[in-house]
């Protein structure tokens, strides 16, 4: 008897040992000898490249698990993602030029850059690199979660969840430690166009045994309504909690250090306005429709006590309702999605904890031989301990996500956006409206509390602005006497 898990797997590791070919080609062409080569790729993403790295760096291994499995979960409130998203291409294209221009003139290569020499404060650049790493982190263990889930549920016997998450390591490894900065764009690229085919099919194969597109939405309204409608049938999505989504998404997507990198990255301002198109684009046809689709499919073609944790579903969906290697290849494009993410996040990771906090008073004093073994090693580290961290998964990858990655990094937009419009933001102001944002979020997180029912990122973000503000005009004042 065939056994498909096993050329399941087989196919997925066909897939990533092609993907390290094309990285070890493109390595021999571009050398990673500087630091601002290997984490920015010199400054020069053209326009063809950057938006295509934009999406692979964005729709992480979340559009094949982590979305379907919260329209699963929580149905059709849940596109509230689409509608956010078109903040954060206004983000790109405003916020992003502008950043652009300035790390181009002064040689910022991270937030961390930007705010210390605003606000001429050491303290904004670790507080906000211990903040920006913790909740990518974060996020980056997810990604080895998402990545080794797909690998299980296809690969069946032929391949345990730990010994995917190795799986998963190994390879991340070798594209970002061979391949820098300038690798990790090309490969986005290619794994950006998988990725998106690979959904497209995945719905397909979802939509086919439903009927259609209005059959399923028929047969959903007649037997769970309240997947169709707000709060959704868990109640998550209030009123209340929409809003924060139109303020979290947003800001804290942008702010995530992967994505805000490529503002960095861009060769001009066409390519980051062309990366800022590719949001909206991909957003809609990712979780306006396709997502969407296999989401609310899971409840009429596959019965509960086989789905397990609800993002599983597309991978469960996969392998009953298609071809064994339809299925593998599904989940060739789900892992592409993970890794393009995990690769960009390993990289500005690394920069940050290498550049930012253990350089922070070195920079100059080190070759760039002696910079670059130090970068890749904790490139190392990193993989190494959001690994562990991946071993004990939550069952749902896009709420720990939300609610802690980015809330956190959303608390850094204040100090950032103030510094760039208002000239009288300081770093008392700064410095306080971060920290007390940031105690706040997580102490409600802690205690578990919601005071008058809004979330504890707003109170978190909503004083974190209003401390920046108003500390920053008494001690303006101050100073000025």
């Amino acid at each position: 008897m065939i056994n498909t898990g096993a050329l399941s797997l087989g196919i997925i590791l066909l897939y990533l040992f092609a993907m390290l070919a094309l990285t070890l080609w493109n390595g021999k062409k571009k050398q990673q000898k500087t630091a601002e080569r290997f984490f920015l790729a010199n400054r020069g993403v053209s326009s063809v490249l950057l938006p295509l790295t934009m999406i692979a760096a964005m729709q992480s291994t979340f559009a094949f698990l982590g979305a379907p499995g919260m329209y699963y979960t929580h149905g059709i409130s849940y596109i509230c993602i689409v509608l956010s998203q078109v903040w954060v291409a206004l983000m790109v294209i405003y916020f992003g030029n502008k950043i652009r221009l300035l790390a181009k003139k002064k040689g910022y290569m991270s937030l961390g850059d930007y705010l210390e020499d605003r606000y001429q404060s050491k303290y904004m650049k670790v507080f906000s690199s211990c903040v920006s790493v913790l909740m990518t982190m974060v996020f980056l263990s997810m990604q080895y979660v998402g990545n080794a889930r797909a690998m299980n549920i296809v690969g069946g016997d032929a391949i345990g969840y730990e010994a995917a998450i190795l799986v998963s390591i190994v390879f991340s490894l070798l594209y970002v430690l061979i391949g820098g900065a300038g690798g990790v764009v090309l490969l986005d690229a290619v794994q950006a166009i998988i990725l998106l085919v690979g959904i497209v099919v995945a719905a397909w194969i979802a939509l086919v045994p439903s009927g259609g597109i209005v059959a399923l939405f028929t047969q959903i309204a007649d037997t769970a309504p309240e997947l169709l409608s707000r709060p959704g049938p868990q109640g998550l999505y209030t009123g209340k909690y929409w809003i924060m989504q139109f303020i979290v998404l947003p800001f804290g997507i942008w702010l995530c250090p992967h994505v805000w990198m490529k503002s960095l990255m861009a060769k001009d301002e066409n390519a980051l306005a062309k990366s800022a198109i590719s949001i909206p684009v991909s957003q809609i046809l990712i979780y306006g429709f396709a997502t969407l689709f296999i989401g609310l499919a899971g409840h009429i073609l596959v019965s509960p006590d086989q789905v397990g944790a609800a993002d599983n579903i597309l991978p469960v969906l996969m392998t009953t309702r298609s071809k064994w290697y339809i299925a593998a290849l599904v989940m060739a494009a789900a892992i592409a999605a993970g890794i393009s993410t995990i690769n960009a996040m390993l990289l500005v990771t690394s920069q940050i904890v290498s550049q930012d906090l253990i350089l922070i008073n070195r920079k100059g004093k080190i070759s760039e031989k002696q910079n670059m073994l130090l970068s890749r090693f904790i490139v190392l580290v990193i993989a190494a301990v959001c690994g562990v961290i991946a071993l004990n998964p939550p069952e749902t990858l896009v709420q720990i996500v939300q609610d802690v990655a980015y809330t956190g990094l959303a608390q850094l937009a204040p100090p950032f956006l103030l510094g760039l419009y208002w000239k009288r933001c300081n770093k008392w102001g700064a410095a306080a409206g971060m920290t007390a944002g940031i105690i706040i979020l997580f102490g409600t997180r802690i205690l578990n509390v919601q005071p008058f029912g809004w979330p504890g990122f707003m109170w978190g973000f909503f004083t974190n602005i209003i401390l920046t503000v108003v500390i920053s005009l008494a001690c303006g004042k101050r100073e000025q006497a």
